[in-house]
């Protein structure tokens, strides 16, 4: 087996196993002492010394791993916060700042632990400063790490999560990111066989607490249920604003045709299968020649191409899934967009070239069309050649796109 396969491929899931498993043993240990809860609570009160120390490292760890949580679950609109440089540098140093007051707070409980604590504990804390260390350094000697973390290490998690682990997403990252994501896992599979595995606990226990002093105060309770308002009330404004909104789409096709293999891999341009996206409306999806005559030429076949092959046979009409879908009362054109390399495809429909299943990258609203149609400046009128043409050739005029 090579080591690759085991880091990225079997390691991860064996660490989940060990904090999930080793810390359900740990409890059930402890309860057995003196109690469910009085062995518990006493474990809890031994290894509160231990961690206590600065508030500024368990501050500042709880925000990195929320950051790492919220990109996880959101990365694309991580990816479009960052399309901004002034956000993403922001966004950026902010994450260089809390990581390093984590870093510094983890430091001084080395300094205090040396010698005195116990030698899971204590290194347990050593592989926590060594994953924020190996991240600030991939931070520094690596630009715009929040970008590449969703486009190179969320499609490894990702797959870890479908059970069919990409290996080669992680395998060929540098060597401090690759410390960053091993150290961090190292961590998780430690923490049930230290004592930290109940200083955590603490937040949790004292809930029922915290929740009787919350319900004994009026002001207390009436800022939750404003709070609880603005929730349901932000809650709805989103939902309302994504309906009709399929960004994000990526269905299944019949046939699994690859844009990375063939914009990517081969570099084929995109209006060599889509030839109509220059004189139409529509781009179009290519005739079964197109595609039969470059297989062909090439001699390339695959299971996919046999499934074309089949149904070109058969004369059996391929019921392709409809991606991009604008609504009935808006026109688009691709031949005044993309007309004399006007606007690259990618500007509206993503990274295609990359992608091996096709997606809607953008959201496709009206909103995002205005806004592009401002920053190049389109304007309400044009002549070309000699001949004056619509008067809502684009721009902001209503009656272009509605009428």
């Amino acid at each position: 087996m090579r080591p690759a396969v085991f880091l990225y491929g079997i390691f991860p899931y064996l660490a989940v196993a060990l904090l999930v498993g080793g810390t359900a043993w740990r409890y059930l240990v402890a309860g057995r002492r003196e109690g469910a809860v009085l062995g518990i609570s006493e474990a809890r009160r031994r290894s509160a010394p231990l961690y206590h120390g600065s508030a500024a490292w368990r501050w500042g760890f709880g925000l990195v791993l929320l950051g790492h949580a919220g990109a996880f679950l959101v990365p694309r609109w991580l990816l479009a916060w960052n399309r901004v440089p002034v956000r993403q540098t922001l966004l950026e140093a902010t994450g260089f700042l809390i990581g390093v007051m984590a870093l510094a707070g983890l430091l001084l409980l080395l300094r205090e632990a040396r010698g005195r604590w116990p030698l899971p504990d204590f290194v347990l804390v050593l592989l926590l400063a060594t994953s924020l260390g190996s991240g600030l350094a991939s931070a520094t000697l690596y630009r715009w790490g929040s970008s590449w973390y969703a486009l190179s290490l969320l499609p490894w998690f990702q797959s870890l999560l479908g059970l069919a682990p990409d290996v080669s997403l992680a395998a060929g990252l540098p060597a401090t990111v690759r410390l960053h994501v091993l150290s961090g896992l190292a961590a998780a599979a430690l923490l049930p066989f230290t004592r930290a595995v109940f200083a955590l606990a603490g937040p949790v226990f004292d809930v029922s607490k915290r929740i009787a002093a919350l319900r004994a105060s009026r002001w207390a309770m009436a800022g939750v249920e404003a709070a609880m308002a603005l929730m349901t009330v932000l809650f709805l404004v989103g939902a309302f604003q994504r309906v009709g909104v399929s960004q994000g789409y990526e269905p299944a096709q019949p046939i699994a045709f690859s844009h990375r293999i063939h914009a990517g891999d081969y570099h084929i341009a995109c209006q060599y299968c889509h030839f109509a996206a220059e004189k139409s409306r529509h781009a179009g999806i290519p005739p079964e020649g197109v595609c039969m005559n470059c297989h062909s030429k090439l001699k390339v076949t695959s299971a996919e191409m046999e499934k074309l092959k089949e149904a070109v046979s058969q004369r059996r009409p391929i019921r392709w899934a409809r991606i991009h879908q604008l609504p009935d009362f808006v026109f688009f054109s691709h031949s005044q967009h993309v007309r004399g390399g006007r606007v690259a495809c990618q500007r509206c429909h993503g990274p295609v070239e990359t992608m091996e299943r096709v997606r809607q990258e953008e959201p496709l609203v009206m909103g995002w069309c205005l806004d592009c149609h401002r920053r190049e400046g389109v304007v309400t009128a044009a002549l070309r050649g000699g001949r004056q043409l619509h008067p809502a050739i684009g721009g902001l005029d209503c009656g272009k796109c509605h009428y």
